[in-house]
């Protein structure tokens, strides 16, 4: 069957463009050459037939506009339109107006003062190699290369050798900084058309964890080592002909809204596709809040990735505010209003959840510290303290918690919930959308004997809540219904309901061995149970457990190679099937839920994994029997009380 005449931008969200340039594609053409208008000028010359396909012509447009631009295609008299919608790079597309002030760093990372007050900046571009004696990259020089018997060589996934040089390119979109490598020759032509042949076309977004809203564009660690940390320099990815690429954006320790991140991913992946071509498929991975980022992002914007490896997964943004509130609370009651009552720290854990009570004193302390922001307004910004706010001394300064970096999405208090510190700067805080009325803590131990019916019921009279600066009070916090609708409307509560069409691969050690005790093991399984809750199966979801890997590292090399596996197979596959099935069809036969080792090889399934490595929860799950749907629930419903509720238990809870 004869296609009919089309024409669209390729990007990664349908019908959007960000900056002036995109690439455009018209099919269907029968004719020598289309033409090609956008906003009635007239492009036809910039088209250049595609290589995969003669009937397919694609070209590099310049001149987009912010705003609405039409496309109009005409071959052998019929005409094809589309109309795309243009955003500046510097943003917002759906973030909303820039949250300010905002910090530039352009010049702390290595691309000089910015241009204007947007921080953006020229981008810059270098050269680097990997020294085939000491397997370091070092910087090549185009006028003076290294002698032959120094230049290592690589062999990418697609049998082509080629020498082991590195495109290196950093630049600005967002408010943030991104940067990038790939497989390069330099002394030989790239272009959108017609990429090098050593790229496989496919993207990997390397993701960092931490957990912070800074209003900055914060700075990128860059190293050359293969295997650190923070870095774009990955041989394990570069040799196979991928492209790894990051940016400040989806860099949790300096920004924790998904939201701007994803809008980041967007922007970079329509760098990509304008300089160097279509994208065949892009994979994430990251640990702890870079897992949040990468299930966060691909649940609230399809599209943007195809498989991400969450590793030492944490499931949804607001669990960590939430966490930080109730391990307060807990301290607070313990210490303050009833520690007589609680002498047994058995008793103590119980109603905590965790594996030990060093995970709560990890949130307490570190979450809690003067650099981590969240809960508390007066830290975390990675601004001046005089730039910040203070309850009494600077009111109107800059808020450090979640919700007020997040303030377009969740609004703002409405004028009868203001304090005394709104009312002197005569504007609302951003809502708080958490909430603890009716919270049961404690409710599993009590039901288990762990706890006495004395503990239980003062434990729920003093435990408290907190107010919108994230200090304790002595009712419960109560969110204001609009603040908790927005909450699940923006996706801000993950609800796994758009991630079928996603590949996932879940890694995780177990987390007595893991240093930072906040990665709790259970994040994992409330993943595999909103996956199976929302879609009816989890089968585009592995888990492995590998015991002694530290997920710091990034993910482990058997790990990539079976997502890339997974993923190209879906690619290749032309069966008439929704993209979801062809995830579900293609996964590797062999890449089963359990115990593996981190070079790829499985130890054991997943009834022994859990056996061996059980799962615990948190003070949310204890207070839910142990149900993990509460982690998908913002505001419990209330009920009446009713004793049949409590089988075995003394006592009378009226």
């Amino acid at each position: 069957m004869t296609k009919s005449l089309n024409v669209s931008v390729i990007s990664a969200i349908h019908g959007i463009v960000t900056g002036d340039k995109a690439l455009v594609l018209v099919s269907g053409v029968k004719s020598n050459r289309p033409t090609l208008k956008l906003n009635d000028f007239d492009e036809s010359d910039n088209l250049q037939p595609a290589p995969e396909d003669t009937s397919k012509w694609k070209g590099v447009l310049t001149g987009f506009a912010v705003g609405s631009n039409k496309l109009l295609a005409t071959d052998s008299g019929v005409e094809a339109t589309a109309v795309v919608r243009g955003f500046p790079i510097q943003g917002p597309v759906f973030s909303g107006p820039h949250i300010q002030p905002w910090m530039s760093t352009t010049e702390q990372n290595d691309l000089g003062p910015a241009v204007d007050n947007h921080c953006n900046a020229p981008k810059i571009t270098k050269y680097y190699y990997m020294d085939a004696q000491t397997s370091q990259f070092l910087p090549y020089d185009q006028g003076s290369p290294p002698n032959p018997d120094q230049l290592a060589y690589a062999t990418t996934d697609a049998g082509v050798t080629v020498p082991y040089i590195v495109r290196h390119e950093k630049g600005t979109a967002n408010r943030g900084v991104w940067e990038l490598t790939t497989l390069y020759d330099p002394q030989k032509p790239w272009t959108a058309i017609h990429p090098q042949k050593a790229w496989n076309r496919k993207l990997y977004i390397v993701a960092f964890g931490g957990w912070n809203q800074h209003y900055s564009q914060s700075v990128l660690q860059t190293g050359l080592t293969p295997g650190m940390k923070y870095t774009v320099f990955l041989d394990m990815a570069l040799r196979r002909g991928f492209m790894v690429a990051r940016s400040t954006q989806m860099q949790s320790a300096t920004n924790s809204d998904s939201v701007r991140a994803a809008e980041s991913i967007l922007m970079l992946k329509q760098h990509v596709m304008v300089h160097y071509g279509e994208i065949k498929y892009t994979l994430a991975s990251g640990p702890s809040g870079a897992s949040i980022m990468q299930q966060m992002i691909a649940n609230q914007y399809p599209g943007l990735f195809q498989g991400i490896m969450p590793l030492s997964s944490v499931h949804s943004s607001w669990y960590v505010p939430g966490i930080c509130i109730e391990s307060m609370l807990l301290e607070h009651y313990w210490s303050e209003s009833s520690p007589a009552l609680w002498p047994d720290s058995k008793a103590r854990l119980a109603v905590d959840g965790h594996v030990d009570h060093d995970v709560r004193d990890f949130w307490n302390t570190v979450f809690g510290s003067e650099k981590t922001g969240g809960v508390d307004p007066t830290q975390g910004t990675g601004l001046e303290s005089n730039e910040t706010y203070k309850s009494r001394s600077n009111p109107a300064g800059t808020r450090g918690t979640l919700q007020d970096y997040q303030v377009n999405y969740l609004g703002k208090r409405s004028r009868s919930e203001w304090t005394p510190m709104e009312a002197e700067i005569n504007r609302g805080f951003a809502s708080l959308p958490w909430d603890n009325e009716g919270i049961q803590y404690g409710l599993n131990a009590l039901l288990n004997h762990q706890i006495s019916v004395e503990q239980f019921l003062d434990l729920n009279q003093k435990v408290g809540g907190v107010d919108i600066d994230g200090k304790y009070i002595s009712s419960r916090t109560v969110a204001s219904p609009e603040a908790i609708e927005r909450l699940h409307r923006c996706g801000l509560i993950n609800d796994f309901r758009h991630l079928a069409e996603v590949a996932i691969l879940d890694l995780r050690c177990q987390e007595r061995e893991d240093p930072i005790r906040s990665h709790t093991q259970f994040h994992t399984w409330v993943s595999r149970m909103g996956l199976t809750r929302a879609q009816g199966h989890a089968e585009n979801q592995a888990i492995w457990m590998c015991p002694g890997f530290k997920t710091v590292q990034g993910p482990p090399e058997a790990a990539f190679v079976f997502m890339d596996s997974w993923l190209s197979a879906a690619h290749k596959d032309t069966a008439d099937l929704p993209l979801a099935e062809k995830i579900r069809k293609n996964r590797p036969s062999d890449l089963k839920d359990g115990l593996w080792t981190p070079d790829g090889t499985p130890i054991s399934d997943v009834k022994y994994m859990n056996r061996t490595y059980p799962f615990y929860g948190d003070p949310r799950t204890v207070a839910a029997c142990n149900n993990l749907g509460a982690m998908l629930v913002a505001k419990p419903q209330l009920k009446p009380i009713n004793l049949e509720d409590y089988p075995g238990v003394p006592g009378d809870f009226r």
